[in-house]
Formats: C-alpha cells, structure tokens, sequence
C-alpha cells in the first residue's frame, strides 16, 4: 500500500498527453498542482537543511558549541513580546513578559510531504474506485483522430451502455464523494496548519498583507516575524562543577524561517482560493446532475451544436450514474466520435424506455460475442465491452 501511494506520487509530477480524463479540472488542482507545490515547499526546505545550517546559535559572543546547537535544534526557541527594535529578543522576565514557543521548524518537511500524500488521496481512491472503467470503454479511441474501428468502438460504447442501464450509480457515487472528500481534506488542512501553528495561520495571511499596506517599515514583516521569527532564544541547562545548575542564554539565528514564511503565506492564499473553488465545483456538480436544462446545455457544448429534442427526451430519462459515465467519456471523445455515441445513446435509450420491448432495465447481459442469455446477474458480468472485429 505504501509502494503504491508513494508511486502515485512520483506519477503526479509526470506530463501524459494521452492520458484518459476522470477527473474535473479542479480535481486536478488539489492532486496534481497543490501536491507538486507541497513537495517542491518540501524539497527546498531540506535542501536549505542540507545546504547550510538550518539553526545557528551564539553564546557569549561566540558560536555556541554543538551541543546547545542540538539542544535548541531537537527542543525548541522562543521569543518574547519584547519592544519593537529587539523583535521577541531581550531578558525574559516571566512577570513581565509573554514567552511563544517555536517547535514546529524541525517538522515542516515531514508536515509537507504527508499534506502532500493527503492531497492526492481522494485521486487515488478515484482511480481505484473507477477501475479504468472509461478508459476501457474508450478502446484507444481517445488516443487516435483516424481510426478505422471508430464506427465499432462506438457500438461498443452505446450496447455497454444500454445493457448497464441504470447500473451505474456506483460510478456517480464515487465520483461525486471523491469530490466532496477534496473539500473537506482543504478545509481540514486548514485547520491542522492552525494547531501545527499554535493559532496563527488563520489570521497569518489577514494580518500580512495588512501590515504589507502599512508605511510603517518597523512594523511591516511584524506579523511574519512573530510566526516565523529569524531570530530567537533558547535556554540551555547544565551542570556546573559544583552541581548547581547553569542556565546558558544562547542566540539562535533561524534561516530557515525566510523560505517557511513564503511557503505558508502562499499555503494560505492558495488553500483559500482552492476551497471557494471546490465549493463552486461542487455546486456545479449538484445543479447539473438534478437539472435536465443544465444536462442538456453541457452536452450541447460537448457536441457543438443544439440538440435535437430527441436527445433531450433521452438525457431527461437517463438515470444519474449513466450521465455522469456518459459525461467522463465526452471530455475524452472528438466531437464527431461523441456525436455518433449520443445518438446511438438516445437509440438505445428509446429501447429501454419503450413498453414493448423486451425488459432490459435493472438486468444485464454481459457483453460479448458468445454470452449466454442466463447469465443475467451483474455480478457476473463482464465490465467492459469487448472489440468485435469481425463482420
């Protein structure tokens, strides 16, 4: 399981042009552009790690030995609300002073690389639910503008169709939770940032760009550096020679912070704009799949043209999961191949709505050459349609 998410990982930074399209485009957004951007944050927040010190503190004037450089590293810093030229820095006085403790630097790498993961979660459970069911269906049609089995391919479509008549609302299902779990993997993103953060990242873009607007140069990266101070305390303990404990003040420089603060201020404008965009997609998503008008305008424009009233007598009827399956192989189709796959959909569909014929609905026979007609169960099935090349 873990070989195969990280794999799916590796496979989102890759460019397929010939790839089969399941996904909206603000699917794409969370899976393939926020989980680069999360692991490019990553990658150079290790390689600053690497490059140079990700913390260097001074004792008495000197570098301070390795010991308390560890120490501050692996425990924590801390600035105090101290006056504006000493930015957190000065003698903490516990009755005077108000201490904020630092302890998420060592972690960030770690936090981006499984906000990344979470990201391209649902995708994964997509695909997985979705078992290259279009993809299947679309028999290559969707790789090639000449194809000589075109006509075939697309009888192929439309007697898989008819025959899983109604069936296919697992294939809605999945889809349209899929898109409900990337709303709610932002939004509950947000909200661990916020606690990783101690409370700041809510208000952390807020109150940047405020103080970005402000003349005043003292106070102008104030915010950015109460979050991510470039400049902090720790208080190392030993013992003397006598047993007494020995409180050592080290200043420790954080270079760190001038990549976290740019990194997160863009974290938290993007997530903002990716879940209004979400929302709306979800919206979008519910308006169409209830609204026949709405059905009938998207597929207008899959076909680029009116449709015909027959065809809206057909999308009128035709069953939720069977539109949405219908919908995933027109955004891969030429519009003359989708053309062709409507009308023979709006046949088959007069089919299985006519009282005379034969029942075909809520029943399915497996698609092939030799089926039998007492093999009617869907579970027996066969799931896609097979390419007859034959006469």
């Amino acid at each position: 399981m873990v070989i195969q998410v990280v794999g799916a990982l590796a496979a989102a930074v890759k460019v397929n042009y010939s790839r089969t399209l399941v996904d909206s485009y603000t699917a794409w957004l969370h899976y393939h552009c926020t989980t680069i951007f999360l692991l490019v944050a990553g990658a150079l927040v290790m390689a600053g790690d690497f490059v140079g010190d990700g913390m260097q503190c001074l004792h008495d004037g000197a570098d301070s030995p390795k010991p308390i450089n560890t120490f501050c590293w692996i425990t924590s810093t801390f600035t105090i609300n101290s006056t504006d030229t000493l930015k957190g820095l000065g003698t903490y006085n516990p009755e005077l002073h108000e201490k904020t403790v630092h302890a998420y630097y060592q972690w960030v790498p770690i936090v981006l690389a499984i906000q990344a993961g979470l990201f391209y979660l649902p995708h994964y459970l997509w695909k997985t639910i979705e078992g290259k069911q279009v993809d299947h269906l679309l028999q290559d049609l969707n790789r090639s503008l000449f194809d000589d089995d075109a006509d075939k391919k697309i009888k192929n479509m439309v007697d898989y169709l008819r025959e899983s008549w109604g069936l296919n609302v697992k294939y809605y299902l999945g889809h349209f939770l899929c898109e409900c779990l990337y709303l709610v993997n932002v939004v509950m993103q947000m909200f661990l940032m916020d606690k990783f953060f101690s409370g700041a990242f809510m208000s952390y873009g807020t109150k940047v760009f405020e103080q970005l607007r402000s003349t005043d140069d003292l106070h102008r990266n104030s915010r950015m550096l109460e979050v991510f101070p470039r400049m902090a305390k720790c208080l190392f303990y030993s013992y003397g020679m006598t047993g007494e404990i020995q409180t050592d003040d080290a200043f420790c420089i954080l270079p760190q912070n001038i990549i976290n603060e740019k990194i997160y201020l863009f974290m938290w404008v993007w997530f903002i704009i990716l879940t209004i965009i979400t929302c709306l997609q979800i919206l979008w998503h519910v308006a169409v799949y209830s609204s026949v008008a709405l059905r009938t305008k998207l597929m207008g424009i899959r076909i680029r043209a009116t449709v015909p009233g027959r065809m809206k007598q057909a999308l009128r009827h035709m069953h939720i999961g069977d539109f949405c399956l219908l919908n995933s192989i027109g955004k891969n189709l030429e519009v003359m191949h989708f053309r062709k796959l409507l009308e023979g959909v709006t046949n088959a569909s007069e089919e299985v709505l006519e009282p005379s014929a034969p029942l075909v609905y809520g029943t399915y026979r497996p698609f092939s050459n030799n089926s039998s007609a007492a093999d009617t169960l869907p579970r027996k099935r066969n799931l896609y349609p097979t390419l007859s090349m034959g006469e």
